[in-house]
């Protein structure tokens, strides 16, 4: 039988909750985000193999490029069924022009993680990330399980030059490069004619769109998504005309 909570327990959990709810609306690094047009960037955490493989070749047909956030820890390894890339697939990677960022060595639920803990894993990832893309360190990261908290927030705000979340939503005007907001891409919860009316509206109102997801293959996990969706969606975008660039790409023609 299962002890009742304490009281102490119970407040903790509780506190716990407003951290992370807080941390998705109080913004640590404002910034307003000017843009004249849309501008759309694809991204993968984790990232499988399988992301590599038939994500990043869509991408290089169209003349695009993407952003693949890397925990060394998890390379060549099987997570939650997925075979994670390896050292000589990042490198490979970043060769052909795709962008490498963060996203905690070990794959950290970072709002578990004391402080020390944390930072020093995070710069370990950095470490590692370096010496696969000829010294240059990420300046891009993304928060493993979408978790933070505003402890964890606070700790890394300046650690790289975006942060971004798994919150839904597009970006512009003030946007909080400590929590950038993206979209998924997954077969299992995204329709082609969704992805579709999200663009539509960047015509009308100019913004970022940051899409994410990991796998990338015939039958997708329920956090991934197939090669065919995949490439239906950057088609969609071509057919638009949709200026697309890494997520450092986007930032350097807009941060001065």
């Amino acid at each position: 039988m299962t002890a009742p909570a304490t009281t102490y327990e119970v407040a903790v959990n509780l506190l716990r909750g407003s951290s992370r709810r807080l941390s998705r609306m109080v913004p640590f690094r404002p910034h307003m985000l000017q843009l004249n047009r849309p501008v759309v960037s694809f991204t993968f955490d984790d990232f499988p193999q399988s992301a590599a493989d038939a994500a990043a070749p869509a991408l290089e047909d169209a003349g695009m490029r993407g952003t693949f956030y890397y925990a060394g820890g998890l390379a060549g390894r099987s997570e939650n069924g997925q075979k994670i890339a390896g050292p000589d697939t990042v490198s490979d990677l970043f060769r052909r022009g795709h962008e490498i960022g963060a996203h905690t060595h070990k794959h950290l639920d970072v709002h578990r993680t004391p402080t020390g803990a944390l930072l020093d894993d995070v710069e370990l990832n950095k470490k590692e990330i370096a010496q696969l893309t000829d010294g240059r360190a990420p300046t891009s990261f993304a928060y493993p399980f979408g978790k933070l908290d505003l402890r964890s927030k606070f700790v890394l705000r300046h650690q790289f030059t975006s942060l971004r979340g798994i919150q839904t939503g597009t970006n512009s005007g003030l946007v909080d490069l400590a929590h950038l907001k993206a979209q998924e891409l997954y077969d299992c919860s995204s329709t082609l004619d969704g992805i579709g009316r999200i663009l539509d509206r960047l015509a009308t109102k100019p913004a970022w769109i940051i899409f994410y997801t990991h796998d990338v293959k015939r039958k997708p996990t329920d956090i991934g998504c197939s090669p065919e969706y995949f490439r239906q969606v950057v088609g969609e975008v071509e057919r638009r005309n949709l200026p697309v660039a890494t997520v450092a790409g986007v930032l350097a023609g807009v941060i001065r």
